[in-house]
């Protein structure tokens, strides 16, 4: 699992990574010799952003799958194909399956005839049935007639689809529940492919965050197809880490907790997690540039004969905007490009700004709450979840603690105020009144939350301040003084402010 901010490069990742499986000459030097030997991968990467968008988006995962092994393997898979033909027939009547994969642009990236293929498996089963009328029949004939001969415990029906569960899956009603569940036939039939055949499938699901929902549909769906094929190897790319060893969510997915997902659980404690152990070593967070990869990435980016064509001024500025983030680096890229085309030599004043770009990434994922509360912590250099939610006006933490487990709040649990907003995120948050955001600006939004803290004492009796400009922002509480500036140079009419507690205010 990699996770981190929206824009850290974390679907190029995946894309790096679909290459080097795909061919060899692909592979980076730096990665060095792969460690498998003698093993087939097949890698097929599925961007869960287009499948939601599709409207049929488990549905298309399916096929996505079947079709990358049919140009693969290039033969049926008899217990899958027949119960996938008959899922197709009862829930799209009507539909061929081939107008389906060209309907949704699957066409143009396997041209495999997976369409021949299953009704090849169908005739396959008809025909070590010893059932000669049923050769291209229906698939719902030819599965009644397959489930007869396995009760039957016919030896040639065993042979070709003997799964413990074909029955089980066969005589279940054709649904999303159904189809969910034909993973394990398709894990039963890559475990008998032939030498010459045989291959694991490395799956990667691309945009993994856009499968939430409140009641986690889609993704109770996926997480059976992790679970149901234990001989492919699955890397899934989101903002968040993956929760499924987190024993709470008992009941709204199927397997949950530690001993389910030995990799996926959280480091627990203060205890930050040892390299190599198995604690969450199956979570990865991808983090930022660091100022000489920025600068490296800028320099080679756009060259003209063999040297930097952005200049190391405009460097320097881009790569303190950016805090690491590299979308922040490709939008000052895409500046760069629309400066020159307009005729005008860029400066390093062009790029002493932030994106708007940066702020739908970042929301385009948070429930209205946590968007709230992040516009209020942004004028905060840090702070902790009771902070943040009287910040925010909230009366519980849950937004704000929902807000603390995204990567763009880093967590230092040693610190005073332990929880640090991402310092692009921020800055663009800070800034957004140059731009329209979600309709309306921030500053607006920004003065409202101010003026809001400053008038309720009783919900929340904590004061704010101004600090002159340039100086650093601070944070007192009763004695101690934590300082953590610089603070981002406010523009015009933008004051900092910072949260001073008071001695009785009750906050901790």
């Amino acid at each position: 699992m990699f996770h981190g901010v929206g824009g850290v490069g974390k679907t190029t990742l995946l894309r790096k990574l679909e290459a080097a499986l795909t061919g060899a000459e692909q592979r980076p030097t730096q990665w060095g010799s792969p460690a498998w030997a003698g093993e087939t991968l097949l890698p097929i990467r599925i961007d869960l952003a287009r499948a939601a968008s599709a409207g049929s988006d488990f549905e298309r995962v399916i096929l996505t799958i079947r079709l990358a092994l049919a140009g693969a393997i290039g033969r049926p898979l008899p217990s899958f194909d027949a119960a996938l033909r008959q899922y197709w027939e009862q829930v799209h009547p009507g539909e061929p399956i081939e107008a389906y994969v060209r309907r949704t642009g699957l066409m143009g990236r396997f041209s495999t005839p997976l369409p021949q293929q299953m009704q090849g498996a169908v005739s396959e089963v008809a025909g070590a049935l010893q059932l000669p009328g049923l050769v291209g029949s229906a698939a719902g004939q030819v599965t009644t007639a397959l489930v007869q001969a396995l009760r039957d415990r016919r030896e040639r029906a065993q042979a070709l689809a003997g799964c413990a569960r074909t029955v089980a899956l066969l005589e279940a009603p054709c649904d999303l529940e159904a189809l969910s569940f034909y993973p394990h036939l398709l894990a039963w039939e890559i475990s008998r492919l032939p030498t010459k055949k045989r291959l694991v499938p490395v799956i990667l699901f691309d945009t993994f965050e856009d499968t939430g929902d409140r009641h986690r549909d889609l993704e109770r769906l996926l997480q059976r197809v992790v679970w149901l094929m234990p001989n492919a190897f699955f890397v899934i790319s989101g903002r968040s880490r993956l929760q499924w060893a987190d024993p709470t969510l008992h009941g709204q997915l199927d397997w949950t907790g530690p001993a389910a997902w030995p990799g996926l659980a959280a480091p627990t404690g203060h205890t930050p997690p040892q390299i190599g152990g198995h604690t969450g070593a199956g979570q990865h967070l991808v983090g930022d540039f660091s100022d000489e990869d920025c600068d490296d990435y800028l320099a080679r980016r756009l060259t003209q004969d063999g040297q930097p064509l952005i200049d190391q001024s405009i460097r320097a500025v881009i790569t303190a905007r950016s805090h690491g983030l590299p979308l922040h680096l490709d939008l000052a890229v895409a500046r760069f490009l629309k400066v020159r085309r307009s005729g005008t030599t860029p400066s390093a004043d062009d790029f002493n700004c932030t994106f708007p770009a940066l702020i739908a990434r970042t929301l385009s994922d948070l429930t209205s709450d946590e968007r709230h509360v992040l516009r209020s912590v942004s004028l905060l250099d840090a702070l902790d979840l009771d902070l943040a939610s009287r910040a925010a006006s909230l009366t519980h933490q849950a937004p704000a603690r929902r807000l603390s487990e995204r990567p763009i709040v880093t967590h230092d649990p040693y610190a005073l105020w332990p929880y640090h907003l991402h310092g692009a995120i921020r800055s663009a948050l800070l800034l957004a009144d140059r731009a329209p955001m979600c309709g309306r600006s921030f500053t607006a939004l920004g003065h409202r939350s101010g003026k809001r803290s400053q008038t309720s004492e009783k919900a929340r009796p904590c004061s704010w301040v101004t600090a002159p400009h340039g100086q650093p922002s601070e944070i007192r509480r009763q004695s101690q003084v934590t300082v953590h500036g610089p603070a981002l140079p406010p523009h015009a009419g933008q004051p900092m402010v910072s949260a001073v507690h008071t001695p009785k205010a009750g906050l901790p």
